[in-house]
């Protein structure tokens, strides 16, 4: 049985192994240490969740806002409990979450190169901007 519980910096090093495992992560292009994700959490109180199975973390997803939009970081569940919906938990979880903060639009990150990412989150109802691209700046 699958119990699904807001995550607490404690959960990092395992929550970390489970995105490292996970094909299309993008692991390096955000600030994903333990102080990062420990920032990540403060800022977003209520919006980041562990799931687990027999004491042991199987899935995870990061909610975040800018107070306009949503954002979802880390939608990740370990390939031996892929195909239990366990991802379509979490985000469920999170968009009710944000729709309580009044948010009303969510977008997610996907690396060119994932296409299982793409066909995942279009299964999930996100279809792409053909508007924007995406710009950053390391400081």
């Amino acid at each position: 049985m699958v119990q699904i519980r807001e995550m607490k910096i404690s959960d990092y090093d395992e929550a970390y192994l489970l995105w490292e495992s996970v094909p299309g992560m993008g692991l390096n292009t955000l600030d994903n240490s333990q102080t990062g994700i420990a920032k990540l959490l403060q800022k977003n109180p209520g919006l980041c969740f562990v799931a687990i199975v027999d004491k042991k973390i199987v899935g995870t997803i990061l909610g975040v806002t800018d107070g306009r939009k949503g954002y979802l970081y880390h939608v990740a569940v370990s390939k031996n409990y892929q195909g239990q919906h366990i991802s379509k938990q979490l985000i469920e979880l999170v968009k009710q979450k944000l729709k309580i903060q009044g948010i009303q639009k969510i977008g997610v990150f996907i690396m060119n190169d994932n296409q299982n990412g793409k066909d995942f989150w279009k299964h999930q109802g996100f279809a792409k901007r053909k508007d924007i691209e995406y710009f950053d700046l390391n400081l």
